[in-house]
């Protein structure tokens, strides 16, 4: 093997590396945040709108800190009203970490 070809793979190499090391300490997007928090709320309630927040927040929960994001929803309950909801969400994960009910 040519040394170039042996530098081209290693500079790919370190490239690659960098670039998997970057992506896993950024966080979600809010967006992705979103959808994983309602695909995770979609068997138990009827969901009609959702929102959340574009600024992550910085909080202690269970004496970790967490990035999280703040968001909420609204629920169709049966007696045809609107129920609003709150979450807080790890913005590394997206998995909820507290469900208020307004």
């Amino acid at each position: 093997m040519k040394w170039k070809t042996l530098l081209a793979a290693g500079a790919a190499g370190a490239l690659a590396g960098y670039w998997v090391v970057k992506k896993q300490r950024e966080p979600l997007s809010p967006e992705k945040v979103l959808n994983k928090v309602k695909q995770a709320i979609a068997p138990e309630y009827a969901v009609s709108g959702t929102w959340i927040q574009y600024k992550p927040e910085t909080i202690t929960r269970f004496g970790l800190p967490y990035t999280v994001y703040k968001g909420g929803f609204s629920q169709i309950h049966p007696q045809k009203k609107h129920v609003h909801h709150e979450f807080t969400a790890d913005a590394d994960t997206g998995v909820i970490l507290e469900l208020k009910n307004n």
